[in-house]
């Protein structure tokens, strides 16, 4: 006798506004000028998605300096440092901004900090480029602090303006204000983490409690989809982080009467058919 497994989708799953606008300016680019065209480093955190547009023609290069003469070259989502900006207009090469508003709005605090000669507090992750971008809107007077004991050593200053990398869990980021609130006698803080990012990680939440098991469709180079993995593993449910519809495994759903499935903002929906697809065949073939 076959068991029947239902399969439920997070309320917020697929791109995400910012990254649906940088695939619509990729394709204009595609359509208007032809390929190839460049990005700096991968466009999103997706790798599927990444080779399907090499594919294309859009070729994820480490340097301007591998930008072809007058080529054509997209800011990614996450932004850049403006210096990057001018030089590649310095060469002549053609830009095409897919910056996320809501990235944008965190540089413009920075730079408006920055002008107010307000030492500047990132909150986020350093390594990422989001941050590396936005802190490049800062000027030399900036500090990046990813949580409660970096926050900690920060040296008492009279003041200081914050903003928050736009995919950072809000608790955590409450955590580390809370501690620079000891620091900084006059702390100005932007909260500039996404609202769609915050909607998307609720919506997880809520499904988990719902389900047997979770699985979790992103890139592992993600940092919002490593965040929704960890919100599940937090609400103990059974999880598994895919890139590809081709990791799951029959064995995940034994016993399981109910999967939940949500993504990271940079899967596309292509994918998310791949992976029910594979979860409905995989499941149809169960005994109970």
């Amino acid at each position: 006798m076959k068991r029947k497994i239902e399969i439920l989708t997070s309320s917020h799953a697929g791109y995400c506004f910012g990254v649906k606008r940088a695939m619509r300016l990729i394709e204009q680019g595609l359509a208007s000028v032809g390929e190839p065209i460049y990005t700096l480093g991968d466009v999103i955190h997706n790798p599927p998605e990444v080779e399907r547009l090499r594919a294309r023609g859009v070729r994820s290069v480490a340097s301007l300096e591998e930008v072809a003469a007058g080529g054509t070259l997209v800011l990614r989502a996450h932004g850049v440092h403006p210096d990057l900006i001018q030089e590649a207009r310095r060469r002549g090469i053609l830009i095409l901004d897919a910056t996320c508003p809501f990235v944008q709005r965190s540089q413009s605090f920075v730079k408006q900090y920055s002008e107010e000669s307000l030492l500047v507090i990132i909150i986020g992750d350093r390594d990422h480029p989001e941050v590396q971008g936005i802190a490049g809107h800062a000027g030399k007077g900036v500090i990046i602090v990813r949580d409660e004991v970096e926050a900690a050593s920060v040296v008492p200053i009279d003041k200081a303006g914050v903003v928050i990398q736009t995919t950072f869990a809000r608790g955590d980021a409450d955590k580390v204000i809370k501690v620079l609130s000891g620091r900084v006698r006059d702390l100005r803080v932007r909260d500039t983490i996404c609202q769609a990012t915050e909607a998307r990680r609720a919506a997880t939440l809520a499904l988990a409690k719902k389900v047997d098991l979770m699985i979790v469709v992103g890139g592992r180079n993600s940092s919002n989809t490593k965040s929704l993995f960890q919100v599940c593993i937090d609400a103990h449910v059974p999880t598994h982080l895919i890139e590809s519809a081709d990791e799951i495994d029959s064995a995940w759903f034994e016993r399981v009467r109910r999967i939940g499935l949500t993504t990271g903002t940079s899967t596309p929906d292509w994918l998310i058919d791949a992976v029910l697809a594979r979860i409905a065949g995989v499941a149809d073939g169960l005994s109970s």
